[in-house]
């Protein structure tokens, strides 16, 4: 999975999305909550070119909407002390949230990605957030 997430991210062999496909498809598209991808920030798209967490919910037909933006913080690197130190990480983008919201993101490590958003989310009152990441490192 490493060299998977490796060359899927960063040589963005952006075909491998369609390795979990079926797999994604089959998990999630009984799904009653709102996919919502953990969103990448703009120097970080830039740089990778292409947003790989929307990529593998394509390949996968799956719809899904964007209710958070994400400001340049760097969490790589840092322990999990200083990422659960971390403020205003995520910020909700204005649209109505829904009652229920399913947060997916391709790695899960420490859970803080998962953790601030779904913080900003429960702040704009969503009741019910359920997390799925491709990977857990």
């Amino acid at each position: 999975m490493k060299e998977y997430l490796h060359q899927y991210k960063f040589l963005k062999d952006i075909v491998l999305a369609e390795v979990f496909a079926p797999v994604l498809r089959e998990e999630l598209r009984s799904q009653k909550a709102v996919i919502v991808p953990i969103p990448m920030n703009e120097n970080k798209l830039k740089e990778r070119t292409f947003p790989q967490v929307d990529r593998l919910l394509d390949a996968a037909s799956l719809p899904y909407v964007y209710y958070l933006g994400k400001n340049e913080v760097r969490l790589g690197g840092k322990s999990k002390a200083d990422r659960i130190a971390s403020e205003d990480v995520f910020w909700w983008n204005g649209k109505p949230v829904p009652e229920k919201v399913l947060l997916f993101d391709d790695l899960y490590t420490t859970g803080s990605t998962m953790r601030m958003a779904a913080k900003a989310l429960k702040a704009e009152g969503v009741k019910e957030i359920t997390i799925l990441a491709l990977i857990r490192a």
